[in-house]
């Protein structure tokens, strides 16, 4: 298995461990996130980018070697979608810090598979 596919597949499971810590963060009305405005408005991106369809797309595809193209314009949609969170997570950092570091893996990774591809 090359670079990039093993990349993609670390991806999926870092986004699959954000998409479970929002979830789980807004369900239990997590006493962390003082403002719960906030952390809806970050579950409701999360659900208007598709993240979850996206992540299940990436594992699915990371099991044949022969699908590393679509794997990369997979990835090139999650980044897309990782910018625009991350951003919304910085401009509410005081509430959503909890959220800062996972973004932060994923982003990493995603920055290291576009270094793999030359």
């Amino acid at each position: 298995m090359n670079f990039n596919m093993s990349s993609a597949k670390l991806l999926a499971l870092n986004l699959q461990g954000f998409l479970d810590l929002v979830d789980r963060t807004y369900r239990q009305h997590s006493f962390i996130v003082l403002n719960q405005d906030i952390l809806y408005r970050l579950k409701l991106l999360v659900e208007e980018f598709r993240l979850q369809v996206l992540t299940d797309e990436l594992v699915r595809l990371t099991k044949y070697e022969d699908e590393e193209r679509q794997t990369l314009v997979n990835i090139e949609k999650v980044h897309e979608k990782v910018l625009i969170i991350e951003e919304y997570i910085e401009n509410n950092y005081d509430d959503l810090f909890l959220f800062s570091g996972r973004v932060h893996s994923i982003r990493s990774i995603i920055d290291s598979i576009g270094k793999g591809k030359g």
